[in-house]
């Protein structure tokens, strides 16, 4: 596998590895790693190559793609040494960004299989990130990029229907592309007798994962200048990094809300579901619009697989797999919808246990166990 992301922290990545490892397989993770990182180490029986540090600086688009060019020519060399050792049967290149899956070109004329798994849809993401119109050349470049990147690999895989359907029309043929959501690892997260039940000290609000603009980490703080006059002994934890961090403490400092809102480093995946299950509420607050809108945020999932109520908002995607009997929805964007939400649920401990119990039908159909399978007959039917 390649991605341009942090092992430990990359959840999709991480749950393919060790599942791989499950069933038998040898797997090779190529990523980014920490300053204080080994460049090569061995986690759960995956072997890691770490191949370029991260700092998360970037400043504009150059910038940003020179980072991912670096790690491309990195990976590359990486891909093919090991190949000539190993004889890999099947590369699985992460996006973004998506020419980064031609590392596997040398592995691919020698005959192994590639799989391009796309986590955003790159042109849609740079449109986000930097402010540009569709029309940008730019994006042009990336649509072309995108369907080259397709037709070369030999499946796709991506993390949403509506996200497939963008793909199919303008990128891949149907027969070769399937959703594998990003279900949550029921090893890890299921429901614990240990959880937080009745009332107790403080009520805790808990987000977890990235701090960009498009998952509206901002929005929850400002909605705790409304809670906090509501809800005594409020509370919310973040935990999450990424270059947006000084805005948000700014932001946090601005509204005096220090006592309040608590900014905690991110945590390995494995001592995730810990901190969950001692919040009261998860947030869920992404943005609405393009690519934030039709991307499903895991975090979500996982509030609903340990078995905490959720505030979630009202994005397309969100409509598209929960209903309002299973999460609490706000008005993308509305901090003050947001704080009506908390509100209510703290005031209506019975609101908070149905949702939990409704919560069960989306963990029942959407199981990692169920999309594990998916995986396994998609690597299988390419060997």
């Amino acid at each position: 596998m390649v991605s341009y992301s942090q092992y430990e922290y990359d959840n999709r990545v991480h749950r393919y590895a060790e599942s791989l490892v499950e069933r038998g397989d040898g797997v090779d993770v190529i990523c980014l790693g920490a300053q204080d990182q080994l460049a090569y180490s061995i986690l759960n029986g995956v072997h890691i190559y770490r191949v370029q540090k991260r700092d998360y600086s970037e400043t504009g688009p150059m910038s940003y793609l020179l980072k991912m060019l670096i790690f491309f020519c990195l990976s590359f060399f990486t891909c093919t040494k090991h190949y000539l050792k190993k004889k890999y049967h099947i590369l699985h290149f992460h996006n973004i960004p998506d020419f980064g899956i031609f590392c596997t070109l040398i592995p691919k004329l020698m005959g192994a299989k590639v799989i391009l798994d796309v986590h955003d849809l790159v042109p849609e993401f740079y449109q986000r990130k930097f402010g540009l119109g569709e029309g940008h050349l730019v994006v042009r470049l990336l649509k072309w990029t995108e369907k080259i990147s397709a037709r070369y690999a030999d499946y796709v895989i991506t993390v949403t229907s509506l996200w497939k359907n963008t793909l199919v029309k303008r990128s891949v043929p149907e027969i070769k592309c399937s959703v594998i959501l990003n279900a949550p690892d029921p090893k890890l997260f299921y429901r614990r007798q240990t959880q937080k039940i009745g009332p107790s000290e403080s009520f805790i609000l808990i987000y977890h994962g990235n701090l960009t603009e498009i998952f509206g980490v901002d929005l929850v703080i400002q909605a705790m200048d409304f809670i906090r006059y509501s809800i005594p002994a409020v509370e919310l934890q973040i935990y999450g990094q990424g270059k947006n961090i000084e805005t948000l403490t700014r932001l946090t400092k601005d509204l005096n809300l220090e006592e309040v809102v608590h900014f905690n480093s991110p945590v390995p995946r494995s001592e995730v579901p810990q901190i969950l299950i001692r919040a009261d509420v998860g947030i869920d607050p992404k943005r609405n619009g393009i690519l934030a809108g039709e991307g499903l945020s895991s975090k979500c999932m996982e509030y609903l697989a340990v078995g905490i109520p959720a505030v979630v908002s009202k994005t397309k995607a969100a409509q598209t797999y929960y209903d309002d009997s299973m999460v609490m929805f706000f008005e993308p964007g509305n901090e003050k919808d947001l704080a009506r939400c908390v509100i209510e649920l703290y005031n209506n401990s019975e609101k908070r246990q149905e949702l939990t119990r409704n919560a069960m039908r989306f963990n029942r159909k959407h199981t990692w166990e169920k999309y594990k399978k998916h995986y396994y007959k998609i690597l299988d039917s390419l060997s």
